[in-house]
């Protein structure tokens, strides 16, 4: 069944069945909201003027750190980078915030953020000098296209470009690093939110640079077709894109583009629908378009993509649509970034005072803000600015289970059943129906009876989901380490166990053999006994060669010295002679007898006397030559004496010195093992 059927038969069919109208495109769902788009469009791009005071959030992630580039005080100029991810950071994905135009730094505190938890934030607060000096091709590029993927994505990196559509996902971070992964590019130009016309406007006045900025994309990363889709409401957009895909097919042969016109259904702006509207593919469940060869961005981003390339020019300022039925004029604007939501909505005129909260986005994705001075960011496309509620506010309901939830979900989810499960706080039955597959679109809500905010559910069962499993890390990581505390524990406890063992088995051992150990024990005293005798032997006998050595030495000194051969001759015959006299003399003989005794005894001395004399001179023939060789032949007797006792100390100088060698060999031997 072609299109045109479709068209011709279903139509009609929908005046009486508006649901018909789902038969039209291919995914599940869908609603048809009453659209405002034209309170806006019936208006050109409105320059506001710049603000009194730009507030810049810093975006600081969860073990991500940021460097900064100024202080309180500092003077700025317009693309200047006053905060960028941290070197340290190894997989981050924080993209640096630039000034959107010139000043000086007022102060960093923290202020409000635009989201709906209404959360502070650490903010730049920029004083503007009203110059708006800038600083031109602040990312140096040289206007090329970049040659390889990584050169795209640091470029893309330092210009600070996310996803303009809502997600903000940072763009450099959804490209791949290699080439030919990518089979089709996808342009979102679908704006199906029913206030917002900011994209339509964009692409009515820059075709041109959005399909260049896709192109480059498509270049570089080896891309061979690109797909644009626009919502059927959106002629001059679709003409314009169109005329502008001509020109540049005929210089760029090789990459096939194509406008594609979408049916006019919310929402078809979402990532996954648009993909299932433009190729028929249906992206599963926890998987991104990139693993099905796809990649999607918005045609705001391929526009700051073609201006970062080309011109080095940061993202600093978006368009953004200020509608509402609050605004005697809904317009859109070039809103630098940091611009209050207060400043903006004033610039509409409004009907009435605005008291109530402004809501950042579409009536059906939208939130409202904790406070109206929130500052527009890079993901703010639209603000709304409504009338005053009335003062009776809509009842809720009981849920009918009329299944209308269900059948306009455009994932195709269990709306109703998630919402009985995240009411009762059965938090693991809602994970178990795919609740993170549910984009938040508001259909439900939007189509539902009973009035009840089923969004509000999900999101909340989201976040509780979500903190449940962060504890539940943390608890299996609190429980890991204790695991392996207990055993750490226990193997230390066992290893001392084994040492405790192993030293009472050694001892138990000793304990078998007494006799060994006492015969060796007994061994040992003995061979220590025995050293020691032979220790104190050796002791003892070098005593007595050191006291004998010392008599010796006394002994010769006072020993006279040695009688010559004279002195022996006439010793002995003094002895000779008094032995004779003696044996001759009796008692009681007669004095006469005496006398001719004495006499002879006279002359036989003498005659001695004279036999020693001369056997001294023959003595002294014999020796004389031998005496020569030593001494002088006319020394005289005293220095002979002299030499002799030189002798004698040489001689005991030498045994005692003998005796004391032969003493430490032996105690040397003694002590060597």
């Amino acid at each position: 069944m072609n299109a045109t059927f479709m068209h011709t038969f279903i139509r009609p069919l929908a005046i009486l069945y508006p649901m018909a109208k789902r038969w039209l495109h291919r995914f599940h769902g869908g609603v048809f909201p009453q659209t405002y788009k034209s309170l806006s469009l019936k208006h050109p791009i409105k320059s506001t003027p710049i603000p009194e005071r730009l507030i810049l959030p810093v975006k600081q992630l969860s073990g991500q750190k940021v460097a900064w580039h100024v202080a309180v005080g500092d003077t700025v100029q317009k693309n200047q980078c006053l905060v960028r991810a941290a070197k340290e950071n190894k997989k981050g994905i924080i993209v640096p915030i630039h000034a959107p135009t010139s000043g000086v730094i007022h102060a960093i505190e923290m202020r409000p953020l635009p989201h709906p938890s209404g959360l502070n934030a650490l903010s730049i607060i920029i004083k503007p000098d009203f110059k708006d000096s800038a600083l031109n091709n602040a990312l140096n590029v040289n206007g090329e296209v970049p040659e390889t993927p990584q050169q795209l994505k640091d470029i893309l990196l330092n210009a600070g470009i996310v996803g303009l559509g809502g997600a903000g996902f940072p763009t450099f971070a959804k490209l791949p690093n290699q080439t030919g992964i990518i089979n089709t590019l996808i342009m979102n130009g679908a704006e199906c939110e029913p206030f917002i016309t900011c994209d339509d406007v964009l692409m009515q006045t820059h075709a041109q640079d959005i399909l260049k900025g896709a192109v480059m994309i498509a270049q570089i990363l080896g891309i061979p077709s690109i797909i644009c889709g626009i919502e059927e409401n959106k002629p001059a957009a679709i003409q314009a894109m169109n005329a502008a895909a001509k020109r540049l097919t005929k210089k760029t042969s090789q990459i096939n583009i194509t406008i594609q016109t979408l049916p006019a259904v919310y929402p078809m702006g979402g990532e996954k629908q648009l993909i299932q509207e433009l190729t028929g593919i249906e992206i599963p469940a926890k998987t991104h378009a990139i693993d099905s060869g796809l990649l999607v961005f918005n045609v705001a981003t391929f526009a700051a993509i073609f201006k970062a390339i080309t011109l080095g020019e940061p993202l600093t300022q978006r368009l953004v649509t200020v509608a509402g039925l609050g605004l005697k004029h809904s317009y859109n604007t070039y809103a630098l970034l940091g611009t209050p939501f207060l400043t903006l909505a004033n610039a509409g005129q409004p009907t009435h005072s605005i008291q109530d909260p402004l809501i950042m986005g579409g009536p059906m994705m939208g939130f409202q803000v904790a406070d109206n001075h929130v500052p527009v960011i890079k993901t703010t496309n639209c603000i709304l600015v409504q009338p005053p509620k009335p003062a009776t506010e809509i009842m809720v309901m009981p849920c009918i289970r009329c299944g209308e939830c269900m059948d306009a979900c455009p994932v195709n989810l269990l709306p109703q059943q998630m919402f009985w499960h995240s009411q009762a706080h059965e938090f693991d039955k809602v994970e178990k129906l795919n609740i993170f597959d549910c984009i938040e679109c508001g259909c439900c809500s939007y189509v539902c009876p009973s009035h009840i905010p089923l969004v509000q559910f999900y999101r909340h069962a989201k976040s509780e989901i979500k903190h449940n499993h962060a504890e539940q890390q943390a608890a299996e990581l609190a429980k890991q380490r204790h695991e392996f505390r207990l055993a750490r524990i226990e193997r230390e406890k066992q290893e001392r166990e084994a040492r405790i063992k192993a030293k009472k088995a050694a001892v138990k051992k000793q304990a078998q053999k007494p006799s060994d150990a006492s015969s060796a024990k007994s061994a040992a005293m003995k061979a220590a006994a025995a050293r020691a005798a032979a220790k104190r032997a050796t002791q003892q006998e070098s005593k007595q060669e050191i006291e004998q050595s010392a008599q010796a030495d006394e002994i010769s000194q006072n020993s006279p010295p040695p009688l010559s051969a004279r002195q022996k001759a006439i010793d002995t015959a003094k002895k000779q002679a008094a032995a004779k006299v003696g044996s001759k003399v009796a008692p009681n003989k007669d004095p006469r007898t005496s006398a001719k005794q004495a006499a002879k005894k006279a002359a036989a001395m003498a005659a001695a006397k004279r036999r020693a004399q001369t056997s001294l001179k023959n003595d002294s023939n014999v020796t004389a030559p031998k005496t020569e060789a030593k001494t002088d032949s006319n020394a005289n007797p005293t220095q002979t004496t002299e030499h002799s006792k030189q002798t004698m100390n040489d001689k005991r100088t030498q045994a005692m010195e003998a005796a004391k060698k032969r003493a430490a060999e032996r105690k040397a031997q003694q002590e060597s093992p």
